[in-house]
Protein backbone atom coordinates (compact mmCIF):
# COMPACT_ATOMS: atom_id res chain seq x y z
CA UNK A 1 0.00 0.00 0.00
CA UNK A 2 3.22 2.09 -0.07
CA UNK A 3 3.79 3.11 3.55
CA UNK A 4 6.91 3.01 5.19
CA UNK A 5 7.85 0.16 7.40
CA UNK A 6 10.26 0.24 11.03
CA UNK A 7 10.76 -3.22 12.88
CA UNK A 8 12.31 -2.59 16.18
CA UNK A 9 13.94 -5.95 17.53
CA UNK A 10 15.05 -6.59 21.00
CA UNK A 11 17.92 -9.46 19.90
CA UNK A 12 20.83 -9.00 16.81
CA UNK A 13 18.93 -11.70 14.64
CA UNK A 14 15.03 -10.97 13.49
CA UNK A 15 12.27 -14.04 14.12
CA UNK A 16 11.77 -13.67 17.87
CA UNK A 17 10.07 -16.50 19.57
CA UNK A 18 10.27 -18.31 16.01
CA UNK A 19 13.96 -18.49 16.29
CA UNK A 20 14.68 -18.43 20.12
CA UNK A 21 11.85 -21.22 21.09
CA UNK A 22 11.11 -23.40 18.45
CA UNK A 23 13.79 -25.78 17.66
CA UNK A 24 15.23 -25.74 14.30
CA UNK A 25 14.83 -29.58 13.86
CA UNK A 26 10.87 -28.03 13.70
CA UNK A 27 11.90 -25.09 12.04
CA UNK A 28 14.64 -24.81 10.18
CA UNK A 29 17.18 -21.54 10.35
CA UNK A 30 17.17 -21.46 6.51
CA UNK A 31 13.86 -21.38 5.76
CA UNK A 32 13.09 -19.00 8.29
CA UNK A 33 15.72 -17.01 7.12
CA UNK A 34 14.59 -16.75 3.82
CA UNK A 35 11.09 -16.11 4.91
CA UNK A 36 12.16 -13.11 6.96
CA UNK A 37 14.01 -12.30 3.83
CA UNK A 38 11.22 -11.78 1.72
CA UNK A 39 9.83 -9.27 3.64
CA UNK A 40 13.28 -6.94 4.58
CA UNK A 41 13.69 -7.11 0.88
CA UNK A 42 10.01 -5.47 0.43
CA UNK A 43 11.78 -2.40 2.19
CA UNK A 44 11.22 -2.91 5.77
CA UNK A 45 13.64 -0.98 7.96
CA UNK A 46 14.69 -3.62 9.86
CA UNK A 47 16.90 -2.08 13.39
CA UNK A 48 18.04 -5.15 15.26
CA UNK A 49 19.43 -4.50 18.71
CA UNK A 50 16.47 -2.16 19.41
CA UNK A 51 14.45 -3.28 22.28
CA UNK A 52 11.80 -0.24 22.80
CA UNK A 53 12.44 0.42 26.86
CA UNK A 54 9.26 3.53 26.54
CA UNK A 55 6.15 2.97 24.71
CA UNK A 56 5.82 6.70 25.10
CA UNK A 57 8.87 7.91 23.59
CA UNK A 58 8.24 6.11 20.69
CA UNK A 59 4.98 7.61 20.77
CA UNK A 60 5.81 11.05 20.35
CA UNK A 61 8.10 9.77 17.03
CA UNK A 62 6.79 10.83 13.68
CA UNK A 63 5.61 7.20 13.51
CA UNK A 64 1.20 7.06 12.14
CA UNK A 65 0.66 3.42 13.52
CA UNK A 66 1.86 1.53 15.94
CA UNK A 67 1.56 -2.63 16.11
CA UNK A 68 2.88 -4.27 19.08
CA UNK A 69 4.08 -7.91 18.56
CA UNK A 70 6.13 -8.53 21.84
CA UNK A 71 5.14 -12.71 21.56
CA UNK A 72 4.91 -14.30 24.77
CA UNK A 73 8.14 -16.19 25.49
CA UNK A 74 7.02 -16.69 29.17
CA UNK A 75 7.35 -20.06 30.50
CA UNK A 76 4.75 -21.33 33.82
CA UNK A 77 6.71 -21.74 36.78
CA UNK A 78 6.10 -25.00 39.26
CA UNK A 79 5.45 -23.62 42.60
CA UNK A 80 6.36 -27.23 44.63
CA UNK A 81 8.65 -28.04 47.29
CA UNK A 82 12.67 -28.28 45.97
CA UNK A 83 11.72 -25.68 42.78
CA UNK A 84 14.66 -23.42 43.56
CA UNK A 85 16.67 -25.88 45.48
CA UNK A 86 18.79 -26.62 41.80
CA UNK A 87 18.39 -24.40 39.67
CA UNK A 88 21.17 -25.78 37.44
CA UNK A 89 19.09 -28.85 36.41
CA UNK A 90 15.58 -27.55 37.14
CA UNK A 91 14.35 -25.44 33.83
CA UNK A 92 11.28 -23.29 33.08
CA UNK A 93 10.98 -24.94 29.44
CA UNK A 94 10.42 -22.14 27.12
CA UNK A 95 13.75 -20.12 29.12
CA UNK A 96 15.87 -23.40 28.41
CA UNK A 97 14.76 -24.14 25.03
CA UNK A 98 15.90 -20.44 24.26
CA UNK A 99 19.61 -21.18 25.66
CA UNK A 100 19.43 -24.42 23.74
CA UNK A 101 19.15 -22.20 20.39
CA UNK A 102 21.60 -19.41 21.21
CA UNK A 103 24.13 -22.13 22.82
CA UNK A 104 24.05 -21.47 26.01
CA UNK A 105 23.26 -25.26 26.95
CA UNK A 106 24.43 -28.08 24.93
CA UNK A 107 23.72 -31.11 27.09
CA UNK A 108 21.56 -32.54 29.63
CA UNK A 109 21.37 -35.57 31.96
CA UNK A 110 20.16 -38.80 30.71
CA UNK A 111 17.16 -39.16 32.53
CA UNK A 112 14.83 -36.01 32.05
CA UNK A 113 10.93 -35.59 33.29
CA UNK A 114 9.32 -33.16 31.36
CA UNK A 115 6.36 -31.36 33.51
CA UNK A 116 3.12 -30.59 31.25
CA UNK A 117 1.87 -32.04 27.63
CA UNK A 118 1.50 -28.78 25.71
CA UNK A 119 3.69 -27.92 22.52
CA UNK A 120 6.52 -26.67 24.79
CA UNK A 121 6.40 -29.67 26.20
CA UNK A 122 6.67 -31.61 23.02
CA UNK A 123 9.62 -29.46 21.85
CA UNK A 124 11.61 -29.93 25.39
CA UNK A 125 11.49 -33.69 25.28
CA UNK A 126 12.94 -33.79 21.40
CA UNK A 127 15.31 -31.24 22.40
CA UNK A 128 16.51 -33.66 25.49
CA UNK A 129 16.68 -36.27 22.88
CA UNK A 130 19.07 -34.68 20.66
CA UNK A 131 21.28 -33.11 23.67
CA UNK A 132 21.64 -36.70 25.13
CA UNK A 133 18.75 -37.66 27.22
CA UNK A 134 18.43 -41.15 27.11
CA UNK A 135 15.00 -41.81 29.41
CA UNK A 136 12.71 -38.86 28.22
CA UNK A 137 9.66 -38.91 29.77
CA UNK A 138 6.53 -36.02 29.51
CA UNK A 139 4.39 -35.98 32.78
CA UNK A 140 0.72 -35.26 32.12
CA UNK A 141 -1.35 -34.79 35.34
CA UNK A 142 -4.52 -35.40 33.29
CA UNK A 143 -5.52 -37.88 30.49
CA UNK A 144 -4.24 -38.04 26.82
CA UNK A 145 -7.75 -36.42 25.71
CA UNK A 146 -7.02 -33.46 27.45
CA UNK A 147 -3.50 -32.59 26.53
CA UNK A 148 -2.61 -29.20 24.38
CA UNK A 149 -0.25 -30.74 22.45
CA UNK A 150 -1.08 -31.55 18.91
CA UNK A 151 -1.36 -35.22 17.99
CA UNK A 152 1.11 -34.82 15.47
CA UNK A 153 3.58 -33.51 18.13
CA UNK A 154 2.44 -36.55 20.58
CA UNK A 155 3.28 -38.74 17.67
CA UNK A 156 6.26 -37.34 16.78
CA UNK A 157 7.84 -37.34 20.62
CA UNK A 158 6.69 -41.16 20.94
CA UNK A 159 8.81 -42.33 17.67
CA UNK A 160 11.47 -40.94 19.08
CA UNK A 161 10.69 -42.92 22.12
CA UNK A 162 9.78 -40.30 24.90
CA UNK A 163 7.27 -42.03 27.23
CA UNK A 164 3.78 -40.47 27.76
CA UNK A 165 2.55 -40.88 31.28
CA UNK A 166 -0.54 -39.85 32.23
CA UNK A 167 -2.68 -38.91 35.21
CA UNK A 168 0.37 -38.21 37.48
CA UNK A 169 0.24 -35.14 39.63
CA UNK A 170 3.78 -33.85 40.40
CA UNK A 171 4.09 -32.95 44.60
CA UNK A 172 8.03 -32.18 45.38
CA UNK A 173 11.48 -31.70 43.81
CA UNK A 174 13.68 -34.74 45.36
CA UNK A 175 17.31 -33.66 46.13
CA UNK A 176 19.96 -34.98 48.11
CA UNK A 177 23.26 -33.20 48.90
CA UNK A 178 21.43 -29.96 46.86
CA UNK A 179 21.54 -31.79 43.75
CA UNK A 180 18.41 -33.23 41.82
CA UNK A 181 17.61 -37.01 41.77
CA UNK A 182 14.23 -37.26 41.14
CA UNK A 183 10.43 -35.89 41.61
CA UNK A 184 7.65 -37.61 43.95
CA UNK A 185 4.31 -37.63 42.03
CA UNK A 186 0.63 -38.90 42.80
CA UNK A 187 -1.21 -40.83 40.73
CA UNK A 188 -4.89 -39.95 40.16
CA UNK A 189 -7.80 -41.54 38.95
CA UNK A 190 -10.21 -39.32 37.19
CA UNK A 191 -14.40 -39.67 36.93
CA UNK A 192 -17.32 -37.60 36.26
CA UNK A 193 -19.28 -36.42 39.05
CA UNK A 194 -23.37 -36.55 38.61
CA UNK A 195 -23.32 -33.21 37.08
CA UNK A 196 -21.28 -34.27 34.38
CA UNK A 197 -17.65 -32.58 35.74
CA UNK A 198 -14.21 -34.25 35.96
CA UNK A 199 -13.09 -34.93 39.39
CA UNK A 200 -9.66 -36.93 40.92
CA UNK A 201 -9.20 -39.27 43.26
CA UNK A 202 -5.72 -39.65 44.62
CA UNK A 203 -4.16 -43.30 44.20
CA UNK A 204 -0.74 -43.60 45.12
CA UNK A 205 2.27 -42.43 45.44
CA UNK A 206 4.95 -42.23 43.24
CA UNK A 207 8.89 -41.18 42.97
CA UNK A 208 10.34 -41.06 39.61
CA UNK A 209 14.40 -40.75 39.16
CA UNK A 210 15.50 -37.48 37.07
CA UNK A 211 18.76 -35.45 36.08
CA UNK A 212 16.96 -32.68 34.98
Amino acid sequence: LGYECTIFEALDVPGGLMRSNIPSFRLPAETLNEEIGYIVDMGVDLRLNSPVSSLGALLKEDYDAFFIGSGAPKGKNLEVPGRYDDPDHVHIGIDWLESVAFEHIDSIGERVLIIGAGNTAMDCCRTSLRLGGKDVKVMARKARAFFKASDWELEDAEDERVDIVECLSPDEFVLEGGRLVGMNFTRLEYHEDDNGRLRSKEVESVFLPADD
